[in-house]
């Protein structure tokens, strides 16, 4: 083999070499593309300049005659077809009450809920009226132990509203939303309503000095609206009220979509085209007005589906007009404890210990 042959095998392997290196880089770049979801984030829509998440209609309208009793036009598209398993008479003899606590549960989560009884959920508030019962799907399986210890549970606490949808992460919404068509349609005359996951740590006290204070500075600055219950001479045409007496507060969040795939949270732009999400409250814990609650259950039969709860209500909110509050003394992680750090705390995260709930709980509530 002579050096012209030589030079040319050298060069063709050094071609080779290059071209797979191009392959390579090819094929990293496509994989990132496709890993990263980067297509969905350079097609996405511009949420400030076309955020048009359906129904595409007035839902403030609705939400009003809704609230007057008129009738409506527009079909709801969102009414979940599941049932009730089990009920309560909490407030069946009550006229008003301060606060109604709702906790999401899960299941299994037996010791979370007796954890809860021993605590925030013990209805002894001091001259204060709070109830608290807890909502659970189902496993499918009518006759398992599992089902047959909750039956156990019921019977003996009557604190539990079981209902027949698959209990699973990605049905939190449902659970969500069928917790405020029960409290809509069993508690609708409560002050507020705390919706809770079961591993929080909850301060009563604290979310309802919160509240009331909130209450009593809106008062002293509130105006008539241009909405409130208009009587026109030439008859009945009346609106309600919609931005008075309104408060959904938490921890607030604004955000934007998750699109790589290998996460549990991607969204596609099949499910949401945009490229923010409206802002909205962590869903460990949040506590709504009895307006805000009736206003925000009655718009959400008017807007599509979404599968994370919190997302969904900032879409409602949104669509509805009610603005989230930002409430520092919410932490949607877990707050390092001691008794000074927690004298403000309304609700901390990650409190699946039962007997760390119980031991904090109760050094902040031991009168000294």
């Amino acid at each position: 083999m002579n050096l012209n042959q030589i030079s040319i095998i050298l060069q063709n392997n050094k071609m080779k070499r290059r071209n797979y290196k191009y392959f390579v880089c090819a094929c990293v770049l496509v994989y990132i593309y496709y890993f990263f979801g980067v297509s969905d984030y350079l097609f996405s829509k511009s949420f400030e300049d076309d955020f048009d998440y359906p129904l595409n209609v007035d839902i403030r309208s609705i939400v009003s005659d809704v609230m007057l009793g008129k009738k409506i036009s527009v079909t709801p598209i969102n009414y979940y077809p599941y049932r009730f398993l089990t009920n309560s008479g909490k407030c069946s003899t009550i006229e008003k009450l301060d606060l109604f606590i709702v906790v999401k549960s899960s299941m299994d989560h037996f010791g979370h809920r007796n954890a809860i009884r021993q605590t925030y959920g013990q209805e002894t508030l001091p001259g204060r009226t709070v109830k608290t019962l807890f909502f659970l799907g189902i496993d499918g399986q009518p006759k398992s132990d599992l089902q047959r210890r909750i039956d156990q549970e019921m019977a003996e606490y009557k604190d539990i509203i079981q209902i027949d949808f698959r209990d699973h992460y990605y049905n939190n919404t449902i659970k969500t939303m069928m917790s405020f068509r029960w409290v809509y349609e069993h508690c609708s005359t409560s002050d507020f309503y705390l919706f809770t996951d079961d591993d929080m740590y909850i301060s009563v006290r604290n979310l309802l000095d919160y509240v009331h204070e909130r209450d009593e500075a809106s008062q002293t600055e509130a105006n008539p609206s241009k909405e409130t219950n208009e009587v026109e001479s030439s008859g009945v045409t009346r609106t309600a009220d919609l931005d008075k007496d309104q408060l959904f507060a938490g921890y607030v969040f604004k955000s934007a979509p998750q699109r790589f795939r290998s996460s549990k949270w991607r969204v596609s732009l099949d499910e949401y085209r945009w490229n923010k999400w409206p802002a909205y409250v962590t869903a460990g814990a949040y506590v709504l007005s009895n307006k805000s609650m009736k206003v925000m259950y009655i718009a959400s039969l008017f807007v599509k589906h979404f599968r994370f709860d919190d997302i969904y209500l900032g879409i409602v909110a949104k669509k509805v007009g009610v603005t989230p509050t930002h409430c520092p003394n919410f932490y949607f992680y877990k707050k390092a404890y001691s008794k000074l750090n927690y004298k403000d705390v309304i609700a901390s995260h990650g409190y699946g210990n039962h007997e760390e709930l119980i031991r904090v709980w109760n050094e902040q509530n031991t009168v000294v």
